[in-house]
């Protein structure tokens, strides 16, 4: 499965969307690797909005 096309709007259907292709890409994953892999997404978004936080 490849990324969802997602709305500029980013609403319920989106998220969706998300859920649904995390959740068959985590099913072929060990719990480590899942674990692994919301942490470098956590990361990868904690450093973008803290940037966003300090230009505002």
């Amino acid at each position: 499965m490849k990324f969802p096309n997602l709305s500029k709007r980013f609403d319920a259907e989106d998220i969706r969307k998300l859920r649904e292709y995390n959740s068959l890409r985590h099913s072929k994953m060990s719990h480590k690797e899942i674990l692994d892999d919301i942490q470098q997404g956590a990361e990868a978004f904690l450093s973008e909005f803290s940037s966003y936080v300090v230009e505002k």
